[in-house]
């Protein structure tokens, strides 16, 4: 895990100063980029789930830097029309998952400072305070524990000091997400500690009334998220009909305007894939993202339910954020594969 995230510091600095980011996007780089987000956070410091927080100055600052190397900031519909009819100019657009109240409070502000469109994907269970947001309740688990341990999955990390809290999120997140089957036991785990994950939906979540004022902002886009922010993939074709439908109704019952963007939740090649991307397209969604690395590409018109997009967090810099730019990290993760990151 370290020697990974020393690669993760360490490799945009070397694609810079080597040669290798420029050669890398002459294939790579694509007509433009989606930047996902969660969270934005007055300030970074003290959350072991820190990869899901990004500071509003770091926003603020990646924003400056994006503007100043030409890029244009576009909304997911004019994203649409650009697949289409290609302009010289990079594009980018920006979404945050799941329906944080920050979205509003923290984001939007610095987004308006800009002039920067923004999708926000919301999930049912998160304004309803009934979503099973186990990530949150790890991060709690972490925050008051010096030392935490996943029963049968082999992993326990020391975590007294800030540093430490970062790095033992990181372990067990990631293991969770290579495989689903452990998710139980960290349930338990959590439970056991007391450690209520609702009421931490509760204490982050955009309420009825706030979700309704960002709806009605010129900037914003409200996009599905499923009704409880279920692994998709993992469920059968009715439940996921179920959950992108009634996610979709329920959000237009609220703000009173089509929900037509869709972001799977978790949205790896464990969490959503070809069945789940015609579901989405059935439902009537436009776009549908995922978290695959990835620039977008012209040919993504014909895939607009698989669309990749890049992380925008409290570590990136100037360096980071044009590798993403130019596609290093899909080449990376690919193995040097097809630049067109699809399901």
């Amino acid at each position: 895990m370290r020697a990974a995230s020393l690669l993760k510091t360490a490799l945009p600095i070397v694609a810079q100063y080597s040669g290798l980011r420029s050669a890398l996007a002459l294939r790579y780089r694509g007509i433009g980029t989606i930047f996902m987000m969660h969270s934005v956070v007055e300030r970074g410091d003290g959350y072991p789930d820190h990869s899901l927080r990004c500071p509003a100055d770091t926003l603020a600052a990646a924003l400056q830097f994006l503007r100043d190397a030409g890029v244009a900031f576009v909304s997911l519909d004019e994203m649409l029309e650009r697949l289409k009819f290609p302009s010289g100019r990079p594009f980018a657009a920006f979404t945050f998952d799941d329906g944080f109240a920050d979205s509003l409070t923290h984001a939007l502000p610095v987004m308006e400072r800009f002039g920067a469109p923004m999708t926000v994907y919301v999930a049912t269970g998160m304004i309803e305070h009934s979503m099973d947001a186990w990530w949150l309740g790890l991060a709690e688990w972490i925050r008051v524990s010096d030392r935490v341990a996943l029963p049968g999955a082999g992993l326990a990390v020391d975590c007294p000091d800030p540093v430490g809290k970062k790095r033992a999120f990181v372990a067990i997140e990631g293991a969770i997400h290579r495989n689903y089957d452990l998710l139980p036991r960290l349930r338990a785990a959590i439970a056991a500690r007391g450690i209520d994950c609702t009421a931490l939906v509760g204490r982050e979540a955009l309420t009825v009334a706030q979700l309704r004022e960002l709806a009605r902002h010129p900037l914003v886009t409200i996009g599905g998220h499923t009704d409880t922010h279920i692994n998709l993939a993992r469920a059968p074709d009715a439940a996921v009909h179920r959950e992108m439908t009634s996610n979709r109704r329920f959000l237009e019952d609220i703000i009173g305007k089509p929900v037509l963007h869709f972001a799977y939740p978790f949205g790896n090649a464990r969490a959503c894939g070809v069945r789940e991307a015609a579901h989405a397209q059935a439902a009537g969604f436009r776009t549908a993202v995922t978290t695959q690395s990835g620039a977008i590409f012209p040919e993504h018109l014909d895939y607009p339910h698989a669309l990749p997009r890049e992380v925008l967090s409290a570590d990136d810099t100037p360096a980071s954020l044009r590798c993403k730019l130019d596609g290093v990290y899909r080449a990376f993760h690919s193995q040097l594969g097809d630049p067109v990151a699809r399901m």
